[in-house]
């Protein structure tokens, strides 16, 4: 909201000023997209960059990663915001590295979403309805499907128990997220191929597969939340510990 107040309309006085004070005093910057918390215009304009929720109903504007990663127009406005921060400070001394959104999460079930899982789908099994079926034992209960364009998302008022379709859900939601964060990569590198790219990673978060997300990282970075002076702390220093080995590990480094 403050870098395009709105739509079309660009502001960077606010990150010059404040770019400027962190390169005089000698400072470096890790500088985020901003994908993460789209400015109010966004979502009232085009309906479509807002999140679906499981029960089919379109969220309100609002807290933030409420979009959509499958939406053409989403993954359009952020090509271009990305664009226009890797053209304006890609070259900056202060500034060492990309930081791609924040915290990727969330699952969208919109018609977008819905048919680029069936897409998806189509890939994973070859086009062939009768593998997926076998895949998923389908025939327990009825649940068998006669084609691709009868698959939903597993969702409370549909299916919900079939096993192979919400692991392929889970998977097909980290394959999306990936990919909107290839696409948030590219557009910084039509301008800027130096820098090192990372995203923030979240400990005990198994809605992504960080270890596909690894090969389009340059540096793997989480969020390391520690809750120390709590009577468990013990156990807290074990955790933290292990997801330092895990993500550490992504890289090798």
């Amino acid at each position: 909201a403050k870098l395009e107040p709105k739509e079309g309309e660009y502001d960077f006085s606010f990150l010059d000023e404040m770019i400027d004070k962190v390169a005089q005093s000698g400072g470096k910057i890790v500088l985020a997209t901003p994908s993460g918390a789209r400015p109010h215009w966004l979502a009232e304009k085009y309906e479509e960059v807002l999140r679906v929720n499981e029960q089919g109903i379109r969220m309100h504007f609002g807290a933030r990663h409420n979009h959509c990663y499958t939406s053409p127009m989403y993954r359009e406005k952020v090509k271009k915001i990305n664009g226009l921060l890797a053209q304006r400070y890609g070259e900056n001394k202060a500034v060492i590295a990309w930081h791609i959104s924040n915290e990727y999460g969330g699952k969208c079930y919109c018609p977008l979403c819905q048919n680029a899982f069936r897409e998806y789908l189509k890939k994973r099994y070859d086009g062939d309805i009768n593998a997926l079926n076998q895949a998923y034992w389908s025939d327990f209960w009825s649940h068998t499907y006669d084609s691709f364009e009868q698959i939903e998302a597993p969702m409370p008022n549909g299916e919900m128990y079939i096993h192979g379709l919400n692991l392929d859900w889970r998977r097909f939601c980290s394959h999306q997220t990936l990919d909107f964060m290839r696409a948030e990569i590219s557009a910084i590198r039509q301008y800027n191929q130096d820098l090192p790219i990372t995203t923030n990673m979240i400990p005990w978060w198994y809605d992504l597969n960080y270890n596909e997300f690894a090969e389009d990282i340059d540096i793997a970075s989480w969020d390391a939340y520690p809750d120390w002076h709590n009577a468990d702390h013990i156990r807290q220093a074990i955790e933290t510990g292990f997801w330092h080995d895990y993500f550490r590990a992504l890289k090798d480094r």
